[in-house]
This record gives structure tokens, sequence and C-alpha cells, in this order.
């Protein structure tokens, strides 16, 4: 029985991209079974683009014995199951199943989408200050929120349709003084203060955030379930200036 050496066949980023930066494809390589993430951006005004790809892994796919299968190995027909696999760049390898070739295509499994996840592109980690302006005041609420997207996407994995519910679940902010927090909501802008720093020292810092984002999935409109793990996006500093009050006289009453 030769070996079959299967290639993952094109994963495309169907989800309407707004500009060239969002054209993204996870693609194979069908003599050698790779794939990897290939970015298409515009490159200047003239309109031409420039295209990035970064290797994820080798998919591997051959007969799960020779000669004789015994158990489950032998498939309702009397053929022999296949064993799939993914070689990663470091050399390990992940996401072994068996699987007929009677039955269909071989299984989109929970550790082949989380892989994909973790190659598409996900929106920058941005959010707000208040008061505005890049200034607060020494020993004063500031307050800090996001307003993060709801993500969907549609790839194609070995041939078959895998949709994609992208959310943010955790957020972790740096204050720039040392200080941070790790938080499953949003905040909120003022009145509302749900998440808040109180800086002591008058001075210069700089502000981030960290989102992580977890996704389910479903295969041909099947059920949905969760993909192992999330995705955590790092964020820009933006600065912000710790000041002392000054106080005013505004009027005076006699």
């Amino acid at each position: 029985m030769r070996v079959w050496l299967a290639a993952l066949a094109l994963i495309a980023i169907a989800s309407a991209p707004s500009s060239a930066d969002d054209d993204t494809t996870v693609a194979a390589d069908p003599d050698h079974g790779a794939f990897g993430v290939s970015s298409q951006s515009t490159s200047d005004a003239s309109g031409s683009t420039a295209q990035t790809t970064h290797h994820i892994g080798t998919y591997h796919s051959e007969p799960a014995c020779h000669a004789i299968c015994t158990g489950d190995l032998t498939c309702p027909d009397g053929t022999f199951a296949m064993h799939s696999w993914i070689e990663l760049p470091n050399g390990a390898t992940t996401d072994d199943s068996f699987w007929c070739p009677s039955e269909g295509q071989p299984p989109v499994t929970d550790g082949l989408v989380a892989i994909a996840f973790q190659r598409i592109p996900l929106p920058p980690s941005t959010f707000t200050v208040q008061p505005p302006g890049g200034k607060t005041l020494v020993n004063f609420d500031t307050n800090f929120f996001t307003r993060p997207p709801n993500l969907d996407r549609t790839i194609r994995l070995l041939g078959q349709r895998v949709d994609l519910r992208i959310r943010a679940s955790s957020y972790t902010w740096h204050f720039g003084d040392g200080e941070s927090t790790a938080t499953d909501k949003p905040g909120a802008p003022y009145p509302r203060l749900l998440i808040t720093h109180n800086y002591v020292r008058t001075g210069r810092y700089a502000t981030s955030m960290d989102t992580t984002w977890v996704a389910d999935y479903r295969v041909g409109g099947g059920n949905w379930q969760p993909v192992p793990g999330g995705v955590t996006i790092t964020g820009s500093s933006v600065g912000l200036r710790a000041i002392e009050a000054s106080p005013t006289l505004v009027g005076y009453g006699g």
C-alpha cells in the first residue's frame, strides 16, 4: 500500500475585507503538504501588492497500517483507516487523527482549527482614556475602556467550509507605573467608571492594553464548538501625563 502525502486545501478568509491590508489566505503547497498564511497588502500608490507567507507546518496523511489491520483501524468497508498528523516547524507533531476514506473527507479537528485561528489577522488592541487629551490628575480616577468588535470569519480547511465566531474574552491593562490589572469586561465611558486607575505621582506614563480573543467554530453548518486556546494581541502604548491641579479663583461673592 503506497504512502499518501495529503496537502491542505486553500484556506481563504471570506469576511469581505475592507482594504487590501485585510486580504489574507492560508494556503497549502500541493506537492509537499506545507501550509501557511499569505498576507497581501498594497505596497505603493500605484496599487501594486506585496505578499508575505508565514509557514505553519506540514500536514501528513498515510495508511494507518499495511497488509493487515485489526480493530478500529479497519473501516466498515474493509479498507484501512488513514492516519493524519501535523508536523510543526520545530519538528514536534500534533493533531493525530484516524479516519476512513470511504466515509468522506479527512476530519477537520479541533487542533487543525486552532492552528488556523492562530494565523488569522485580528484587529489591534485600541482603547480610550478619560479625561481626553493625554492628561490626567494625580489621585484622580482615570478611566479606561475599549469597544471590541465581534468578528465572523469563514475559512476552508481540507476542502470544507469552517465558520468562526471570534470574540474578545479578556483584557490586560498596563497603566505604565508598574501596575496592571486583568478583566473580562471592556470598561465603559464616563460616568460608568468600571476600570480606573489612580496615579500617585506626576509624570509621563506609557499605557497599553492586551486583548485575548477566543472563538467557536462549526464545520459545514454543523454544531458550534469551542476552538482550543486563545490568541492574545499586544496593544501599542498610549502616552499619558499625570499632573497636579492648580487652584484657580473663579469668583468671589460679597
